[in-house]
């Protein structure tokens, strides 16, 4: 889907990728992110101040530092939606005590800017969240966000405390299956172009913890979007690529220690 919370459908497939290509890669249909960043984009709340001075690199394109420093061996640094400034959701999300099947890889369909710090990922939290409760969803429709900073957020508030415990918060990020997948977007469009390395990477730990919370297969459970519904999200450059992010995250399962 578009950031604004509308499936982007598609009509014929690009001529020089069929539809059984993409769903080979991986398919799974539903991005959800955030669009009309310009205008929604606005300053970080007071209260961010000393978290963002503290872990936040300087506003930069693609050269410089843009990851806060974390356990190679550890969990992924995620980010609350405390940390980038959330709205208090319109209502309380719905929090099942069992695990999701889906691990659901979405773009945002939104600009691929060269701002990799911390700052611009909280904004585009933020955006997104403004966006999709604008739509009357009461809160961020997908679970965590990864910035093409590689810097991960908490998407749905609760999100972050459900999977630590082995639970998933119901989200809304792919038509008719919100009971059984959990969301992950990925800021950018993949149509033409793949996702930086910065984002991969940190994808790539943030899936394989959460097969570690949830027991999941990587080899079964990440899939794209397109998968469950008509659209060409997560990219028809990136989800050809999700057979080589499953064998990543798969690598990381056998040589780290992520619970």
């Amino acid at each position: 889907m578009t950031s604004s919370g509308r499936h982007r459908r598609v009509e014929p497939w690009p001529p020089q990728l069929s539809r059984r290509a993409v769903l080979l890669g991986g398919g799974t249909l539903g991005g959800v992110a955030a669009l009309g960043l310009a205008t929604a984009m606005g300053p970080p709340p007071a209260h961010q101040a000393q978290t963002m001075a503290s872990v936040a690199d300087p506003q930069t394109g693609s050269g410089g530092k843009s990851r806060t420093r974390r356990s190679a061996a550890g969990p992924p640094l995620i980010h609350s939606t405390e940390d980038w400034g959330a709205r208090t959701p319109s209502r309380r999300a719905t929090v099942l005590s069992r695990a999701p099947r889906y691990l659901v890889v979405h773009h945002t369909f939104t600009p691929n800017v060269g701002d990799y710090s911390l700052r611009q990922g909280f904004r585009l939290a933020r955006s997104i969240q403004g966006a999709h409760m604008g739509q009357g969803w009461g809160d961020t429709g997908q679970h965590f966000t990864v910035s093409r900073g590689g810097h991960i957020m908490e998407g749905r508030k609760g999100s972050l405390a459900a999977a630590r415990r082995g639970r998933m918060v119901i989200g809304t990020h792919v038509a008719g299956a919100n009971g059984y997948t959990v969301g992950i977007e990925c800021e950018g469009t993949y149509n033409a172009t793949l996702p930086p390395r910065r984002l991969l990477d940190s994808l790539a730990e943030l899936l394989a913890w959460l097969c570690v919370q949830y027991r999941l297969d990587p080899m079964k459970a990440i899939v794209p979007h397109m998968k469950f519904n008509s659209t060409d999200c997560c990219g028809y450059a990136f989800a050809p690529t999700l057979p080589r992010l499953r064998r990543d995250v798969a690598k990381r399962l056998r040589t780290a220690k992520l619970a």
